[in-house]
């Protein structure tokens, strides 16, 4: 069975330090996954945090460095495949995660929904 693992999915520092800051005492980690149905392009990212309460054996859990854990539903690991995220500031100065994934074949003008 394949399992998403670090070497897989790039997280630039910037990243791992923002979203270590998210987490909560009474968050699990973050979950990472693809919203299908949705936006123009028929998908979208979609980033939480979870509880121990939602952490699912249907999930691969990547440990950041001992920092936090992300879990991605494994129906959606292979997607994210070559993956990178980022903490980035526009030209505007806006501060926002963006993710770099390969495997999209379609993204709309609004960068918020993506195809495969």
């Amino acid at each position: 069975m394949f399992g998403l693992t670090l070497k897989e999915l790039k997280i630039t520092d910037s990243a791992r330090d923002y979203l270590e800051k998210q987490i909560s005492d009474n968050a699990a980690g973050i979950r990472l996954s693809i919203l299908t149905g949705k936006g123009c392009s028929g998908n979208e990212y979609d980033i939480r945090l979870i509880t121990e309460s939602d952490v699912s054996d249907k999930d691969d859990a990547l440990d950041v460095d001992g920092r936090f854990t992300i879990y991605i539903p494994k129906a959606d690991s292979l997607r994210f495949f070559g993956t990178e995220i980022d903490y980035e500031t526009d030209s505007l100065g806006n501060k926002r995660i963006m993710i770099k994934n390969p495997n999209e074949t379609s993204r709309c003008g609004c960068g918020e929904s993506i195809g495969f």
